[in-house]
C-alpha cells in the first residue's frame, strides 16, 4: 500500500481456518463484496463481515461473527503500520504549504486504523471511500478531494498510488500522477505514470 504495510497474509490465514475453507474461496468473497463495502452498502464492520460470510455460503450466525470481527478488531490494532517514510514526507509538504489529501478504497473495518494512527491530523481531507460513497477510480472521488482541498485545479495536483488503475482514474482528469513501486525492481509503467520507490521522491517534485 501506499502509505501502510499490513499483515493481511496472517488475518486471512486465521479467517479461512476459522471457516474451513480454502484462502481462495475467501479471496473471491472478498472480491464479490468489495465494491459494496467499499462505498458503505452493508452499514456497518458487522454488515461488511456478514456479506462476506455469506458470499462463500456459510450461515454468519452471531458466535461466528462474534471471532471473527475480534479477528478484524485485533488486525486493526496490531496489524497494519506505516511506513517510514510516509508521515515525514506529508508533514515536510505540508510545511511547505502544500495541501494533501488521503484517498483510500476501504470499507467500515478500515476507520478504526485510521483513528489508532491519528491520520485525520496530518492531511487536510481524508477521504475513506465508504463514508463518501464513492472510490477509485471513479472520477468523481479525485474532483471531491480537489473540491475539499480548496477547488484547486487538476493541473495543480499530484497523484500517488500504489495501483496502475487508481492512478488512470486520476490521469484522466490532468492530474500529474506517480506510481510507487516500493519492490525496488524499477518496472516501468506501461500507462505513463511516473514510477517512484518511495514517497521521498515527491520532495523533489514540489521543491
Amino acid at each position: 500500500d501506499t502509505l501502510v504495510r499490513t499483515r493481511w497474509g496472517q488475518l486471512s490465514e486465521r479467517i479461512t481456518e476459522e471457516l474451513g475453507i480454502e484462502k481462495g474461496e475467501l479471496f473471491r468473497a472478498y472480491d464479490l463484496t468489495r465494491a459494496a463495502r467499499g462505498v458503505g452498502t452493508y452499514g456497518s464492520v458487522e454488515g461488511d463481515m456478514t456479506a462476506i460470510v455469506e458470499a462463500v455460503g456459510l450461515d454468519p450466525d452471531p458466535p461466528l461473527l462474534a471471532r471473527l470481527l475480534d479477528m478484524e478488531r485485533e488486525f486493526a490494532e496490531t496489524g497494519v503500520e506505516l511506513w517510514e517514510d510516509s508521515l515525514p514526507v506529508v508533514r515536510e509538504l505540508r510545511a511547505r504549504g502544500v495541501k494533501a489529501a488521503l484517498i483510500s478504497n476501504c470499507s467500515h473495518a478500515t476507520r478504526p486504523i485510521v483513528d489508532r494512527l491519528r491520520i485525520d491530523d496530518e492531511f487536510d481531507e481524508v477521504l475513506l471511500s465508504f463514508e463518501v460513497g464513492m472510490h477509485k477510480p471513479d472520477p468523481e472521488i479525485y474532483r471531491e478531494a480537489l473540491r475539499r482541498l480548496g477547488d484547486v485545479e487538476p493541473d495543480r495536483a499530484v497523484f500517488v498510488d500504489d495501483q496502475t488503475a487508481y492512478c488512470d482514474g486520476a490521469a484522466v482528469l490532468g492530474i500529474e500522477t506517480f506510481l510507487i513501486d516500493r519492490s525496488g525492481d524499477g518496472t516501468p509503467d506501461e500507462n505513463g505514470h511516473r514510477v517512484i520507490g518511495d514517497l521521498r521522491a515527491l520532495l523533489t517534485v514540489s521543491a
